[in-house]
């Protein structure tokens, strides 16, 4: 097989990308649904370096926004104020490497499925979800919930979950080593452990900005320590998946060899996909939290056996696993809804959490109606244009392109609804733009870097 593109590139093109991703979830996008960012651009550029199919792209994107997203159930605030305190520096990085790492290991497993998952049964890979959620559920009740070992501020608690999702990790990696084939494992446990890898020394070296920002003096120009650990993060955990796709290109070229028939996707067909991606977005965002959420938060202090277990359950219903489990499941059933399924509805949660973050204080008169504009008429767009490029002859470069700068807009109106940024009255030039506007620009850069690149070097994807 000829190299066509390098190991350097394949680790530094989803190193980059993840970059991006990494920093604007957390300012676009909070939580588990913002992760799906990196989740969505890390799966789009590790594709396009294996030169797979569009139609088989598209699944592994709704496992990558998947896999991504399931460790932004962890909490770390908390944990991160640690390390600006030199006694408990060492407890907060051992805290940030191994929540890293969890992260890591659950996202690259899950998204290592969709890189196989035409070559297992749709049963095997709902157990092996399914077993999954259920070592997360025992992970908190025997782990987190208890304080067992315990990450945060005890005179201030807050719910964790970093053992959830360790033994939720755990369970998927044994049903799938006693279930699928050893060579489909080895793939498997590979991504799991470079992303863990990646992951344990992105957020754990990444932690370690704020060390060097509580030594620094308050008037540094620069203060923007939580995002140099987010940019780090997304960058050693994206270089991490990189080289597991360059140490498996021949396995998953030989995939793609063997799925070289094209999907052919009607304009007619269009209405169908993104009403699947409504009713899962409506199911996702809307009625399930809406429904769920407020009966776990009322039971929480109810007693008895019967409303525990409900309680429980109910808990399970509204964790990022459940809704991601539905994603999968739509995406599996429904393939030409996928790209709907990936991309259209990342995005749409960086709206959802525009609208809620500051349309409704600012439109007081009108916020329901301002809120349902702002939310529907971009996901709407971006719906659209994601099935026009799904149509075309290789589409994965441009579907590329519009999530990043569809999202990246996110981040450039988002300035207008904070008046320091706005207001720079008396402001040195460094001021502004090592300090006002670095995170902006970092943005800026890291897209216009990827845009670069994607039309230089994948120029017939």
């Amino acid at each position: 097989m000829s190299e066509k593109y390098s190991k350097s590139m394949f680790i530094l093109f989803p190193a980059l990308a993840m970059l991006l991703g990494w920093g604007l979830r957390g300012h676009i996008g909070g939580g588990p649904f913002g992760a799906m960012i990196p989740g969505a651009m890390v799966a789009l550029s590790l594709s396009l370096l294996l030169e797979l199919p569009a139609a088989t792209t598209s699944i592994i994107v709704v496992f990558g926004v998947v896999g991504v997203g399931l460790g932004g159930e962890m909490t770390y605030g908390q944990t991160l104020s640690f390390l600006r305190n030199p006694e408990t520096v060492m407890w907060g990085t051992l805290a940030t490497t191994l929540k890293g790492s969890i992260w890591g290991v659950l996202g690259g497993a899950v998204l290592a499925l969709g890189f196989i998952y035409k070559r297992l049964t749709k049963k095997t890979i709902i157990v092996a979800l399914l077993l999954m959620m259920v070592g997360i559920l025992l992970g908190f009740k025997l782990i987190n919930q208890p304080m067992l070992i315990y990450f945060s501020d005890p005179a201030n608690p807050r719910s964790e979950s970093w053992g959830a999702l360790l033994l939720g990790a755990v369970a998927l990696l044994l049903y799938l080593k006693f279930k699928i084939s050893k060579a489909d494992f080895k793939l498997v446990s590979r991504f799991a452990l470079w992303s863990l890898i990646g992951g344990a020394l992105g957020f754990g070296i990444g932690g370690l900005w704020f060390v060097l920002g509580s030594y620094l003096p308050k008037e540094i120009v620069f203060q923007s320590w939580w995002k140099m650990m987010e940019f780090t993060f997304g960058f050693l955990l994206g270089a991490g998946l990189g080289y597991a796709a360059w140490l498996s290109r021949n396995e998953l070229k030989t995939e793609s060899d063997n799925n070289t028939k094209s999907e052919v996707y009607s304009f007619q067909s269009s209405y169908k996909e993104i009403g699947i991606a409504v009713l899962a977005g409506l199911l996702i965002f809307l009625v399930v939290p809406g429904i769920l959420e407020p009966f776990v938060e009322a039971a929480s202090s109810s007693d008895g056996i019967f409303m525990t277990g409900l309680r429980t359950i109910s808990m399970m219903l509204v964790n990022y696993a459940f809704f991601g489990f539905i994603l999968i499941i739509a995406a599996m059933y429904f393939p030409k809804a996928a790209w709907q399924l990936g991309i259209t509805l990342t995005f749409c949660h960086t709206v959802i959490d525009l609208a809620d973050d500051h349309i409704v204080e600012v439109f007081t008169n009108a916020p329901v109606l301002a809120s349902i504009l702002v939310v529907l008429i971009p996901t709407f767009l971006v719906a659209f244009l994601t099935a026009f490029y799904q149509r075309k002859a290789n589409p994965i470069r441009s579907i590329f392109l519009l999530l990043i700068w569809s999202t990246v807009l996110v981040s450039m109106i988002k300035i207008g609804f904070y008046p320091q940024k706005l207001n720079l009255a008396g402001y040195s030039f460094c001021k502004i733009i090592c300090g006002v506007y670095i995170v902006d620009i970092v943005f800026a850069v890291s897209a216009i870097l990827l845009s670069l690149i994607l039309i230089r070097k994948f120029k017939a994807v």
